[in-house]
């Protein structure tokens, strides 16, 4: 793109901020290079700012600079308040370009632009400080080459990529497709200005060539015939214009509901989320709550389990020692016993040894005693010897006869005595034997009492169980019920709560679903109108189960119903006064025709209702507008079966609408199948109230349901009160379940341990008193010779007689000797027996006390530990009850949100269905007024051929007058009337067209000829910039392709142009499916190829290398600085490999909250720090000579 020879054109020198946006005072931004200078400095620094001042300057309003006034482009900071104005003043000048940076300034082509911004709002333009105006900027601009028009000099930021983006052609006006981009810069666009102005040239022509020609009867029949259908065109497009105007007053008032709600919408949500995190919040902290109360209750539970089992070991355990204490008691009473007589044998076994030396003694005496007598009687028998000799001898032989005899009584004697002793022995034991045995069949006879008794309580504890078993059952019945009443008092409640808020919303329906029905049922009630019956929804009733069918298939249903067309005329009079809204208004007397369709009775497919006739209609003269409104639409049970009636041969019945809400129209559309529209009739069996009786009757309702909910809370509290008893109840039954469960076992361990011990015990008397019997029985020996002992006795009693009295002394004492050596003996044995049996017993003693002892230190451990149970335990009551009514805190507090919750969800569902019919009627009047701008359209496309030319205007002052918008549609229908009054008199008019015609071909040529002109010029410029796209995309993408297709290769200006790329190493891709990156590179490469194409003087980019990588940015970078030399550059970017090659450098940097700038030649830097590298190097270089001199000479030495 460099120019062989100097070429003039125009360049910015500088420009001069003062006090605009971030710039403070003023603050110079320049000089620019001729072609390449970058902006740069530090995000936030006011860099777009320099952009924006030139937008400003080249007349951009204050919100195309993304601000509301003009006045808040002046400077504002800490230091700088109050700024009266703002100023940018932009220093142009026309140059000649040469080779390098030089240029040659055309004289006297200075000129400066500025434009200032006032605190009042005011904004004023100077020309070489002369004040003008807006135009006079523009066409100075324009001269000079600036493309103000389609701004293709100006690449602001993140629009680079908008314009690889454009859509082939325009949708209307005042958009720009890639088809009107591109005709601006070939300038083919003209040609349909030159065509326009050509057909009123021609329609002038004409009529002058008819009046020359002598055809002014033929003319002036052709003229009356098109100056009336001008006429009735103007009619109709002003008829059309009134109704756009009644469709514009409409939306408008339905632009400001809608808003209102939306504000009002905005405001519920707002409250949702808010309450929306409350309830979370609440939510988690009712969870939080619940699971620390869980946590807590297990440790209670815990705890009583552990107690429990503390409980049950103790129980053993006491058990266990009252066992051994019993034994270690008898085995006492028997050693005091056994010890009791050890120390009495032992001291009659010493009185015994005590008396043996005495009675010998006596025997000694009577022995010498015995002597002497015999000697006596010896001296006497010797003194007698003859007279008795006989008898001494017989005597003698008798004494030797019973000397042996002697002998043996005294043996027998003394056995007697000893057995006589045993048996006085035997005797005593037997006797203490029969003491014991009658005191262990006592004690037997009492274990059996006491055993008797133990199964007497156990069986009275069992009996307590099932009696407390059954109260807990009769208590969890009694807890059942009371929870199906809690359940049932909940469920009414909640019915009676939502049917509260239906009354409200009935109650708010039947005041007015909106504040323009309570403005006109409150006009209604001060007499201000009259003829008004209300909301047609209102004045009929249907079943709930038609509710989503009659709210999706009655679009009139939100209609307000009046008697006459007069009463909907001053209603909308009243609304406009008050500023209350807009209405549509169904007017009764309209619908006398529908009356008798009304009340026929038809046959329907498949047996499936008429909408109409499931309506109950409280005022019969009512039912036209209903019919009006309902028609033939059918009530089907499903999709399946409307389809089947629809489609039908039956052509009656075309509209058909399910239960679910999904209709079919007339016109065999289908629609539905989202969430369904519901709540626009009112719902029940009967027909409703009157409009005045029913606001009342609601408000009384409204009452009773309030009162109702007001008991059936209170009866609600009241079970759970009851449910609150009756688990308290329960938990007490069931802790004397437990604790009865608990002792139980612990009284049946007692009893068949004391049973056991018992029946031991009872054994051990038995063996006893068998031992006993058998020790108190003698056996057959000891029988036989007691009796021989008597036996010998009656001898020895008859020998006694015959022994001397001293002998009988003797035999006294030898037999007591006797007597007590047998009791030694026997309480030797008795001791030796005894003193065993106590050893043995204080060993069981002792082991009893080990056991004891053993016992005792377990009751002590279980005693701690149950304890520290017991103090856990209580520990986590005390906090199980601080969590338990925190619980009930944090429960009651998330209810209470969730009903305010439920509320505000209801709130915003009635402000959405406000919203949906409001959308609705602004969709219909939207879709009305589309269908009346095309008519329009075509009446005056009409107009524009019959006079030639597309000028007329409605002068909406003069039309309308003081028509207020309620009459509207009248002043439509008598100018319709006016047409067709007209239409009727054109038909009997049949002037000569040939004329007309003729002069039609005429202009048909000329268009064809300007058409193909244009054409011609279009394709010659497409074909040269799609070209050099080509060539730009691939340098700069080193290898990829790009193209401009016409959408319609045969007629260009029909769909417009695409433009298509293919990335190096990709396929073929439309623009919308690139990259960032790759669309910045698109669009980049198509202004280049429309500088080549139409070279602009001036671009200023701000960041359009934002989304390239730093390959890219290079090759842009030097693209700009190497291709594009004529023209003046200026780009704001914050990437080194830009601005490193830019000529010029403007720093813009930032300072006590104002833009500073700064501007240097990166070239000269360079020159500069090269220069100062060779100076350094040369005196490196002479200082290494001198060092090197020295070294020389040292080394030849």
């Amino acid at each position: 793109m460099a120019n062989t020879a100097p070429k003039q054109r125009l360049m910015i020198r500088e420009m001069v901020l003062e006090n605009f946006k971030s710039y403070a005072g003023a603050q110079r931004v320049g000089p620019f290079h001729k072609s390449f200078s970058a902006v740069v400095g530090p995000n936030g620094s006011g860099k777009s700012n320099v952009i924006d001042a030139m937008l400003f300057v080249f007349g951009r309003r204050a919100k195309q600079l993304r601000f509301n006034k003009v006045s808040e482009l002046i400077h504002n900071s800490q230091n700088h308040r109050n700024l009266e104005c703002a100023r940018v003043t932009v220093h142009f000048q026309e140059i000649l370009d040469e080779e390098g940076d030089t240029y040659t300034v055309i004289p006297g082509s200075e000129f400066t632009v500025a434009r200032t911004a006032q605190r009042n709002n005011e904004s004023h333009y100077y020309i070489n400080g002369r004040k003008v105006s807006t135009k006079d900027v523009t066409d100075l601009l324009k001269a000079k080459g600036i493309d103000l028009d389609n701004n293709r000099f100006l690449i602001l930021q993140g629009e680079v990529e908008q314009i690889s983006m454009m859509k082939p052609k325009a949708d209307d006006k005042n958009d720009t497709g890639l088809l009107e981009y591109l005709e601006d810069i070939m300038g083919t666009d003209k040609l349909e200005e030159v065509n326009e102005k050509r057909q009123g040239m021609v329609a002038r022509l004409k009529m002058s060539e008819k009046e020359k020609d002598g055809l002014q009867d033929k003319a002036e029949e052709a003229q009356q015939f098109l100056d009336k259908q001008a006429e009735m065109l103007r009619h109709r497009i002003n008829a059309t214009h009134v109704l756009t105007m009644k469709v514009q007053a409409n939306l408008n008032t339905v632009e400001s509901r809608t808003a209102e709600l939306k504000e009002k919408l905005a405001h519920e949500r707002a409250k949702y989320k808010e309450h929306e995190k409350e309830l979370a919040a609440a939510e988690k902290k009712y969870a939080a709550a619940e699971k620390a109360h869980t946590a807590v209750m297990k440790v209670v539970d815990a705890a009583n389990e552990e107690y429990k089992e503390m409980e049950r070991k103790d129980a053993q355990n006491n058990e266990t020692k009252k066992a051994l204490m019993t034994k270690m008691k008898k085995a006492a009473e028997k050693l005091a016993a056994d010890t009791q007589l050890l120390d009495k044998t032992d001291k009659e076994k010493a009185e015994c040894e005590e008396a043996i030396p005495k009675l010998q003694a006596l025997a000694q005496g009577l022995t010498k005693e015995l002597a002497a007598a015999e000697e006596a009687l010896e001296g006497v028998q010797e003194a007698m010897k003859g007279e008795v000799e006989s008898y001494r001898q017989q005597l003698a032989q008798v004494k030797q006869e019973l000397a042996p005899w002697e002998k043996k009584i005294s043996e027998v004697k003394a056995s007697i005595s000893v057995s006589q002793r045993e048996m006085d022995l035997l005797q005593r034991q037997e006797n203490e034997a029969k003491k014991r045995l009658e005191k262990a069949t006592k004690d037997l006879e009492d274990a059996r009492r006491a055993a008797t008794n133990r199964e007497q309580k156990i069986r009275e504890l069992e009996a307590s169980v099932l009696s407390r078993r059954t109260e807990i059952e009769t208590h969890k019945s009694e807890l059942a019920e009371a929870q199906a009443a809690e359940g049932r008092a909940e469920a009414d409640l909640k019915a009676v709560r939502e049917k509260v808020v239906q009354l409200r919303a009935d109650l708010q329906a039947s005041t007015g679903q909106s504040g323009v029905m309570r403005e006109l049922m409150a006009a209604k009630s001060r007499g201000e109108l009259t003829g008004i019956y209300g909301r047609l929804g209102d004045l009929g009733a249907i079943d709930a189960k038609y509710d989503a069918a009659v709210s999706t298939a009655v679009g009139a249903l939100d209609n307000v119903l009046v008697e006459t067309a007069s009463d909907a005329t001053r209603a909308v009079e009243h609304l406009r006064r008050t500023n209350a809204g807009c209405a549509t208004f169904l007017i009764l007397e309209k619908q006398t025709h529908l009356e008798r369709a009304a009340s026929e009775r038809i046959e329907t497919p498949e047996g499936c209702p008429r909408l109409f006739d499931l309506i109950k209609i409280k005022d019969p003269k009512l039912r036209s507008a209903f019919y009006y409104a309902c028609g033939n639409t059918l009530v089907a049970s499903d999709l399946e079966q409307a389809s089947r009636i629809a489609y039908g041969s039956d052509r009656r019945f075309r509209r058909v609408v399910t239960l679910q809400g999904q209709l079919i129209a007339d016109s065999g559309t289908m629609s539905g199948g989202g969430r369904p529209q519901t709540g626009r009739m009112l719902l029940g069996s009967a027909a409703p109230r009157g409009a005045a009786t029913d606001a009342r009757a609601a408000e009384v309702e409204l009452k009773d349901a309030e009162r109702q909910a007001d008991q059936l809370a209170k009866a609600l509290q009241s079970a759970r009160d009851r449910v609150s008893a009756s688990q308290s109840a329960l938990r007490n039954a069931e802790r004397e379940v437990g604790s009865l469960e608990l002792e139980l076992p612990k009284v049946r361990l007692r009893a068949r341990m004391e049973a056991e011990a018992n029946t031991q015990r009872a054994a051990d008397l038995e063996d006893q008193l068998v031992g006993m019997q058998k020790e108190t029985q003698v056996d057959a020996a000891d029988a036989s010779r007691v009796k021989e002992l008597h036996v010998s006795g009656d001898k020895l009693r008859s020998a006694k007689a015959k022994v001397e009295k001293t002998r009988k002394k003797i035999e006294d004492t030898e037999t007591d000797v006797s007597k007590k050596q047998v009791q030694i003996k026997s309480h030797t044995k008795q001791l030796d027996k005894l003193k065993k049996e106590i050893t043995k017993q204080g060993k069981e003693r002792e082991k009893l006390e080990e056991e004891i002892k053993a016992c005792s230190e377990v009751a002590n451990k279980i005693e701690e530990d149950a304890l520290k149970v017991v103090t856990r335990k209580q520990e986590a009551e005390a906090k199980s009850q601080e969590t338990g009514a925190h619980l009930q805190e944090t429960q009651e507090a998330r209810d209470l949100l969730k009903r305010n919750f439920g509320v505000i969800k209801q709130t915003e569902a009635n402000i959405d269905e406000e919203l949906e019919r409001i959308a609705k009627i602004a969709k219909e009047e939207s879709a009305k007024g589309n269908e009346l701008l095309s008519e329009r359209a075509k009446h005056r496309k009409k107009l524009a051929e019959v006079v030639g030319k597309d000028d007329y205007v409605v002068d909406e002052t003069a039309l309308r007058g003081a028509t207020p918008d309620s009459e509207l549609v009248a002043l439509a229908d008598e100018l319709n009337y006016k047409a067709t009054i007209l239409e009727a008199e054109l038909q009997k008019l049949s002037p000569d067209l040939a004329a007309i015609e003729e002069y039609r071909q005429k202009l048909r040529k000329e268009h064809e000829t300007l058409r193909k002109a244009r054409l011609d010029e279009f394709m010659a410029g497409f074909e040269t910039i799609s070209m050099r796209l080509k060539e730009v995309y691939q340098m700069i993408t080193c290898g990829g392709d790009a193209e401009l297709e016409l959408v319609d290769s045969l007629d260009p200006f029909s769909e417009g142009i695409v433009f298509s790329v293919r990335p190096p190493k990709k396929s073929w891709k439309n623009i919308s499916n690139l990259s960032g990156g790759e669309k910045t590179l698109s669009s980049l490469s198509l202004v280049f190829a429309l500088h080549t194409y139409k070279p602009n003087p001036l671009y200023v980019m701000d960041e359009i290398d934002a989304a390239l990588d730093f390959k890219n940015v290079s090759i842009v970078g030097h693209y700009i600085k190497e291709r594009t030399a004529g023209a003046q550059f200026v780009i704001i970017s914050l990437r080194n490999n830009m601005f490193e090659l830019a000529e010029r450098l403007v720093g813009i940097y930032k300072t006590d909250n104002a833009t500073k700038t700064v501007a240097i030649n990166p070239g000269r830097f360079a020159i500069a720090q090269q220069q100062r590298a060779q100076q350094h190097q040369g005196e490196g270089d002479e200082a290494g000579q001198e060092q090197a001199g020295p070294a020389t000479v040292r080394a030849a030495a």
